[in-house]
């Protein structure tokens, strides 16, 4: 669930936290030391593709809340802000953290998801960086060493 701070003076308090609501996510997927709204207000994924899709628009998410702070930063610091004291755009910002708090705890439970959904792989790309440095490097025991990383 993605919230915008573009308009709004502060984020809204969207999740629930009524014990009685029944939890989306199997137990094997649930962190413990995540908050419940995590999985009450959530639906889990329905497929590695899905949840990878989930977790890129989370981190996009995430980073767009940092911009937002950064630009209210520089507008209350030019003058030219929205906010009409530094206690209004702080009491703002918490809103804002604690929205970005709230996405990384749906990230960390997306990403969780995936780790135990998925086979570990090592991406061929970081293989081919190592290679390549492995070939400047130009060790004594290349062969060895070329090997053990092709593996």
């Amino acid at each position: 669930m993605a919230v915008t701070t573009y308009r709004s003076p502060q984020y809204s308090q969207n999740s629930s936290i009524d014990p009685q609501r029944p939890i989306l996510w199997e137990e094997e997927y649930v962190i413990e030391n995540l908050p419940r709204w995590i999985y009450t207000d959530n639906k889990p994924p329905e497929s590695i593709t899905e949840c990878k899709a989930h977790i890129s628009s989370i981190e996009y998410t995430l980073k767009d809340i940092d911009l937002q702070i950064e630009i209210r930063e520089l507008e209350l610091k030019t003058g030219n802000s929205r906010h009409q004291s530094t206690f209004e755009y702080d009491k703002w910002r918490v809103g804002a953290l604690r929205a970005k708090q709230n996405h990384l705890y749906l990230l960390n439970a997306h990403k969780y998801w995936l780790i135990k959904n998925t086979t570990e792989t090592v991406d061929s790309s970081q293989k081919l960086d190592k290679l390549i440095a492995l070939l400047v490097e130009d060790p004594a025991d290349f062969c060895a060493k070329a090997q053990a990383l092709l593996q």
